[in-house]
């Protein structure tokens, strides 16, 4: 079995059913979405839109299970299985019995490497089985999706109380797309207080950190972040935000000062380059039509805040872009891809 997707994080893509609603400002230009509209004419995005099933989701799962020793031989490693790729598998307006069903399906899929993807971690805890609140399949990892600070405050947090509370084996973020600066080193971020540690537990001199007990990795700093992978894109496709590149080196930076695995999934639409000189805010270059006329800039750019937050996160220099499409922007950070995975 060869691999079915050109996701750089994945092996394959599996839906048990397609439709989801828009929560936040990564949703703003979904994929999924225009995909839906274009062949079916969105029936099933929003609240109250019925979610189409998928009828072929649960007989390609277990071929993938089936053979994946044969696609080990080959690649080295289990099949990861993006799920689900159009639609969120903790989203609410979904049948319960069509995610019990799912819920069955990744149980028993041992010999593949289920990654389940949300936008919506405060029902994690109410919606997986209740064996997995006592036993959570160690072949499965969470991921949730952070765009930008406010979302790494608000729901970073969640996620590593989950993985603590009920032993996930790892989890992760996807930030794609990336649309502002972000600290994942901020106090209270990645490092609370463990629930599992003893009383009396010492502190590092070296990083005024808590150390935590070893039933998990929860507090501290370096590599006792808790956050297991990181991956980082830009946004692709007709309406794409472009993001800036000391967002994302600023990302790596962390993710190697941790220990963290870091992937770079891609640049997006929009290449940058250095401006210098004077005048050292891109707004007083480039505003309004003029923007649209040189190609640099969507014509709303100016009223975006996620820009005023890269500026005073990367001081004054400013970065002009070039759409030249997904293809042509390439993958590249410095030179080199950056494919980190955890073990």
């Amino acid at each position: 079995m060869t691999q079915q997707t050109k996701i750089e994080w994945t092996d394959f893509t599996v839906n048990f059913w397609e439709g989801c609603q828009k929560v936040g400002p990564g949703c703003d230009h979904c994929y999924a979405e225009a995909r839906d509209t274009r062949f079916t004419g969105g029936k099933h995005w929003g609240p109250v839109a019925p979610r189409r099933k998928v009828k072929t989701g649960i007989a390609k799962l277990r071929k993938i299970n089936r053979e994946a020793t044969q696609f080990h031989s080959k690649h080295g490693h289990w099949p990861r299985v993006f799920c689900s790729s159009l639609s969120d598998i903790f989203d609410n307006a979904v049948d319960p019995a069509w995610r019990a069903e799912a819920f069955k399906e990744l149980t028993a899929a041992t010999n593949t490497r289920p990654q389940l993807l949300t936008k919506r971690i405060g029902n994690v805890f109410q919606m997986v089985p209740a064996s997995w609140l006592t036993e959570w399949p160690q072949h499965i990892g969470l991921m949730i999706t952070v765009v930008n600070q406010p979302e790494a405050v608000r729901d970073i947090p969640k996620l590593l109380d989950l993985k603590a509370s009920i032993d996930i084996p790892w989890v992760g973020l996807s930030m794609e797309p990336l649309l502002g600066p972000v600290d994942l080193t901020l106090d209270g971020l990645v490092c609370l207080p463990c629930p599992h540690a003893a009383d009396g537990i010492a502190m590092d001199p070296s990083t005024g950190a808590f150390e935590c007990c070893s039933k998990c990795d929860f507090t501290g700093i370096g590599d006792e972040w808790g956050i297991d992978w990181v991956i980082v894109g830009g946004e692709s496709g007709h309406n794409a935000r472009p993001t800036h590149p000391d967002w994302i080196r600023s990302l790596r930076d962390q993710c190697e000062a941790s220990g963290t695995p870091f992937l770079f999934k891609q640049i997006g639409e929009w290449t940058g380059w250095e401006e210098t000189g004077s005048p050292p805010y891109w707004r007083n270059c480039y505003t309004g039509a003029e923007a649209d006329r040189h190609g640099l800039f969507p014509s709303d750019w100016d009223n975006a805040p996620n820009w005023d937050d890269g500026l005073s996160f990367i001081g004054e220099r400013h970065v002009a872009f070039n759409r030249v499409g997904k293809g042509r922007a390439g993958r590249l950070l410095d030179g080199r891809e950056w494919n980190g995975v955890p073990t």
